[in-house]
């Protein structure tokens, strides 16, 4: 039995289509082999680690941050973030029991996915040939292959909106209520993933409407009654997608928080005075929150700063929101002008050739890659789907027929999606969703061109060339300057280094880092950290001095200045740092606690002892304040409030060598050896070479009348420190 044409065609496009998938795959494959050996594979930074500290959290039920972080706190108020994506990873780590791997993987194939999806939307636009053109593009692309191995959400995002915009062509075409259904779930996941999609679905209700109204020729009342159920379908599945996360909200907070908060200080971000379009950051954050800085682990900081300064006792979240987006709209009432050239500027760099940053310098990331740094890029992709949008529009002969449904509705989405953007900033991670919804245009160009060549018409090919050529280079052509920020790009990796113990390789990185901007406070922080930890305090010391002289606010560098003046007995010295650093940030409990011992040194228990009550009020789980609290009482020689500081401290902190050997020496000084032995040995668990253990063991054995244990652990004492 032989085929008929339409059998051969289908044939054809399907080999094709595996063709691509098996591209796409092997590009995947070989991006994950080399992206493993990334620093921050396994140790993310920024919204990467708050997506994996949020994710582990909920599939382990550890809500610990990670080392030198603050508390989110998650779990006591509503979302910052979107929840989307920490969910699904959370779900991702529970199966493959915290598989850093695994989550790349689940991502590569939702890339796939993706990359079929571009077809059949390309293929429901124009022709099956267009739609395997169009998916070549897509898999093919760069930022689809990077996105797919970040701890971030883009991947899923644009699987979220290609699946809505799949269902609505069928449901465009066939009807049914349920496939409208579904397409509101996915318009209501993807807002749980990223809440500015919800201005996209007020575009695509309009959408629905027309083309419901469209579909049923002839009676309009009954056109119209339907056009509304089915928006009203669409719309209420989207919100019952979304409800948990408002519900769950609300009960935290006993207030309406639309999925996260973040959106108020992001618009601020976007709509401020000094704003450039690309800068997470808050221009006057010091004055109004006490803060020289946030990100998403400091942000009830922010908040609690914020309802400090403007004398609120009962600040929420909400509140906060509120506040930063009254000031964006006094900004707008103040300086319009300035408003709208800033808008401008965002407009260009969304659609311009420059790689934003966000969570990580993504232009230096795709540099450093030997693949990604070979495959196209957002100018090449954008010019051919401007050509190919202009022969649509033109109606140009050998162009394939758009169906206006599904034009109507990929343009929509562009454009809905882009506007949802502007109001806040611009970075590559933000734009990436609109790139597969480009791609069908894209391929309709490269089609055009295909049939010209093949038809031999040489005077529209190289029409289309030339006109190609040079909007590519009007595209690409840096009119407004971004230069991405390579010291910031060192420091990334060299803090991701760190967290996995990769010295050598974090002193590298931020060498690096401070070489490229010597000014960067934030690498010589870490770096003198590192050389401290090494035991190069010389050099630790170097570099706090020129990170406090690059940036004399920094608190953190002001007070591991002062630690390194503590350890060398200058005392005075480290009691100005800690006292800069507290007076610039007052709730800095580190440099508290550090000032307390630094008082404590110089004999002044009594002032000690306040800054260490004042770290218990600001933080009744810090790990140190207890602990230093029983410090004094001991060296007062209240031994039973010192013990009872001690066991508070170890029911904070069950690990600490220092405080199970201080209450031991405690019970030791108030005569009570025998009780002290054991806390002296629970210090050595902890830290088997803990010299005053080992040296307090052999006076409370000595006491005890066992000579053979005393002389034991004085000869440990000489192995462990010689003099």
């Amino acid at each position: 039995m032989s085929m008929t044409p339409n059998d051969q065609n289908g044939q054809r496009w399907r080999v094709a289509l595996a063709m691509v998938l098996l591209t796409g795959l092997a590009l995947r494959i070989a991006y994950l082999a080399m992206n493993a050996g990334a620093p921050d594979f396994d140790s993310p930074v920024l919204d990467p680690q708050l997506n994996d500290y949020w994710a582990r959290a909920l599939a382990t039920g550890d809500w610990t941050p990670p080392t030198y972080a603050d508390d989110p706190e998650i779990r006591t108020s509503p979302y910052g973030r979107p929840p989307g994506y920490p969910w699904l990873l959370a779900v991702i780590y529970r199966v493959t029991d915290g598989s850093y791997l695994a989550p790349r993987i689940a991502q590569l194939l939702a890339g796939l996915v993706n990359i079929f999806l571009v077809f059949l939307l390309t293929r429901r636009l124009f022709t099956p040939r267009t739609g395997i053109i169009a998916a070549f593009l897509y898999a093919t692309y760069w930022g689809a292959i990077y996105f797919e191995g970040e701890l971030n959400s883009p991947v899923w995002e644009v699987a979220l909106a290609l699946g809505m915009a799949c269902l609505l062509l069928r449901w465009a075409d066939r009807g049914g209520w349920f496939t409208l259904f579904l397409a509101g779930v996915a318009l209501g996941a993807g807002a749980l993933m990223r809440p500015n999609v919800l201005l996209t679905g007020v575009f695509i209700a309009l959408w629905i409407l027309y083309t419901g109204y469209r579909r049923q020729r002839g009676a309009t009342t009954l056109a119209c009654g339907k056009a509304v159920v089915g928006c009203a379908v669409f719309t209420a599945a989207c919100v019952l997608t979304i409800a948990p996360a408002l519900a769950r909200n609300y009960v935290v907070a006993d207030e309406f928080v639309l999925i996260s908060y973040y959106g108020g200080v992001n618009a601020y971000i976007g709509n401020n005075p000094e704003a450039e379009g690309v800068s997470p950051t808050v221009p006057d954050l010091y004055e109004i929150s006490g803060l020289d800085a946030w990100n998403c682990f400091t942000y009830p900081r922010l908040v609690r700063g914020l309802g400090k300064r403007l004398g609120e006792d009962k600040f929420s979240y909400g509140d906060a929101s509120r506040y930063f987006y009254k000031r964006a709209v006094a900004f707008w009432r103040e300086a319009p002008w300035q408003g709208i050239k800033l808008t401008a500027r965002k407009a260009w760099l969304f659609w311009g050739p420059h790689e934003i940053s966000d969570s990580k310098v993504i232009y230096y990331e795709r540099a450093a890659s030997p693949l990604l740094s070979r495959l196209p890029g957002f100018p090449f992709l954008l010019t051919l789907a401007m050509l190919g949008l202009f022969l649509v529009v033109l109606r140009a002969p050998a162009v394939p027929s758009v169906e206006p449904k599904a034009g109507a509705l990929a343009i929509t989405y562009v454009v809905a999606y882009f506007l949802s953007i502007l109001p806040f900033f611009i970075a590559g991670r933000y734009r990436f969703p609109v790139v597969p919804f480009l791609a069908p245009f894209a391929g309709c160009a490269l089609v055009y061109l295909s049939n010209a060549v093949r038809h031999r018409h040489i005077g529209r090919a190289a029409s289309l060339v030339a006109a190609g050529v040079l909007l590519f280079l009007v595209i690409s052509w840096p009119l407004l300057p971004y230069t991405p920020n390579r010291s910031t790009w060192h420091t990334h990796r060299g803090i991701a280094h760190a967290a996995r113990g990769r010295v050598d390789a974090a002193m590298a990185s931020l060498e690096q880092a401070v070489k490229a901007d010597p000014q960067n406070d934030e690498a010589l922080v870490h770096l003198g950290f590192l050389n401290a930890e090494q035991g190069d305090t010389d050099t630790a010391l170097d570099c706090y001095h020129a990170a406090v002289a690059a940036n004399p606010h920094n608190v953190q560098a002001r007070n591991n200045l002062g630690y390194e003046y503590y350890r060398r007995g200058l005392y005075q010295q480290a009691e100005e740092q800690y006292r800069y650093a507290l007076e610039r940030r007052p709730e800095y409990t580190l440099a508290r606690n550090n000032l307390g011992n630094a008082l404590l040194e110089q004999g002044r228990r009594e002032e000690a002892l306040e800054q260490f009550e004042d770290v218990y009020a600001l933080d009744p789980k810090d790990p140190y304040a207890r602990y230093n609290m029983g410090n004094v009482e001991l060296q007062r020689g209240n031994y039973e409030s010192a013990v009872e500081h001690y066991e508070a401290a170890l029911q904070i902190r069950p690990h600490n060598a220092d405080a199970a050997n201080n209450l031991g020496l405690a019970l030791l000084r108030d005569n009570n050896a025998e009780d002290a032995v054991p806390w002296f040995e629970k210090a050595l668990e902890h830290e088997p070479n803990h010299l005053w253990a080992h040296c307090n063991l052999a006076i409370a054995h000595e006491t005890l009348g066992n000579p053979e244990q005393a002389r034991k652990h004085a000869a440990r004492c000489s192995e462990v420190n010689p003099e």
